[in-house]
C-alpha cells in the first residue's frame, strides 16, 4: 500500500521503544456482533465432507505431507464447524492507537459441530490455508491479545512424549477430547475465545533472519490460567513438523488502525506501523511463510 504511512505515525510511532506493549488490555467489540468468513461462503464441497473421526481414521496411516493435503482439502471444502466460519472483534490500544482485527474464536478444525477435531498442521499447510481465506498468522504480539480476551480459562493438558505418538492423529483426537472436556467442566462452548487449549503457529522475523532456521516454524503461547505462555517462542523444529499441542489461528487480514483500513501482512512489512502489531525488533521483509518456493525441510 503505497499511502500506508500515516504521517501522524510517522511523527508518533517511531520515537516508541522497541517491543511496543498494548497500553490497554484487549477486548471483543461485543457491538461488532459476527462477519462471515467469505470463502466458507462460496466454497462448500458437502461430497468430500467427513466427521473429525472418520478423518482421523483416514489420515491415521498417512506421512506427514500426505496428511497435511487432506487436513487442507477439508478445510477449503468448508468441512469446519459453524463457529469457525464467523470471526469475532477484538480490539486494543497501543502507542496511542486503536487497532481492530477479526479473529477466528478457536484453532482450525475438521468436522461438524457434533464431532470435529481441532487439527494441527505445520506451517506451509496452514499458510496456504491463510492465504485461501485472505488471512494472517498471528505474530507473539497478537496471540497475547488474542489470549487477553478470553472468555475462559482451562488448565493445559499435555501428553507424554512416547516415541512420535505425539505426532499421530489419534492423539490430536485425544488432546481435543481432553480439552472439550476441561471446556465442558467451565461451562465453556466451541465458538468463545478460551485460552489454555493449544500453541499458535506464528510469525517471527527470526526464521527470514537467522538462516539456519528459515526451513522451520515459529510456535508461541499455550497460556496458563495466570496468563503466562507454557512456550516462550520457539522456532527449532523444521517445518515438517507438528504435534498435538500446535493450533492453527487466523486473523483476517483487512484490519483498521484509527478507524483507517489497512492489510495486516503490509502493516507487518511497514517499517513504523509493524510496532502496532507485533513486538519483534524489526518489520517483516515477508509476513508469511513461502508455501510456494521449494524450501521444504524433510527428514
Amino acid at each position: 500500500m503505497k499511502n500506508l504511512l500515516l504521517a501522524v505515525a510517522v511523527a508518533g510511532l517511531a520515537l516508541l521503544p522497541q517491543g511496543l506493549s498494548a497500553q490497554k488490555k484487549a477486548k471483543i467489540d461485543k457491538r461488532a456482533g459476527y462477519m462471515e468468513v467469505p470463502w466458507f461462503q462460496t466454497h462448500n464441497d458437502e461430497s468430500v465432507a467427513l466427521t473429525g473421526h472418520e478423518f482421523i481414521k483416514k489420515v491415521q496411516d498417512m506421512g506427514f505431507w500426505e496428511m497435511e493435503e487432506q487436513t487442507v482439502a477439508q478445510i477449503l471444502a468448508s468441512n469446519v464447524p459453524s463457529a469457525l466460519k464467523k470471526f469475532r472483534k477484538i480490539t486494543y490500544k497501543t502507542g496511542g492507537y486503536k487497532v481492530e482485527i477479526w479473529v477466528l474464536p478457536d484453532y482450525l478444525a475438521v468436522g461438524n459441530d457434533e464431532d470435529y477435531v481441532r487439527m494441527p498442521m505445520g506451517p506451509l499447510a496452514a499458510q496456504r490455508v491463510a492465504d485461501s481465506l485472505y488471512c494472517s498468522l498471528p505474530t507473539t504480539f497478537l496471540s497475547d491479545r488474542i489470549d487477553e480476551v478470553s472468555e475462559g480459562r482451562i488448565e493445559i493438558f499435555p501428553f507424554r512424549p512416547v516415541e512420535d505418538r505425539n505426532m499421530k492423529p489419534l492423539c490430536f483426537e485425544d488432546s481435543n477430547n481432553a480439552i472439550n472436556a476441561l471446556m465442558r467442566a467451565k461451562g465453556l462452548k466451541f465458538g468463545q475465545f478460551v485460552s489454555g487449549l493449544k500453541k499458535d503457529v506464528v510469525l517471527t522475523t527470526r526464521l527470514e533472519n537467522e538462516p539456519e532456521y528459515y526451513r522451520h516454524v515459529a510456535i508461541y503461547g499455550w497460556f496458563h490460567p495466570d496468563g503466562h505462555p507454557q512456550q516462550p517462542l520457539f522456532i527449532r523444529h523444521g517445518n515438517f513438523y507438528s504435534d498435538y499441542s500446535h493450533g492453527i489461528r487466523l486473523i483476517y487480514r483487512t484490519i483498521k488502525i484509527d478507524g483507517k483500513e489497512y492489510d495486516l501482512r503490509a502493516v507487518l512489512e511497514d517499517p513504523v506501523l509493524f510496532r502496532l502489531v507485533s513486538k519483534e525488533d524489526v518489520p517483516f521483509k515477508r509476513a508469511s511463510y513461502d508455501w510456494q518456493k521449494p524450501w521444504i525441510f524433510k527428514r
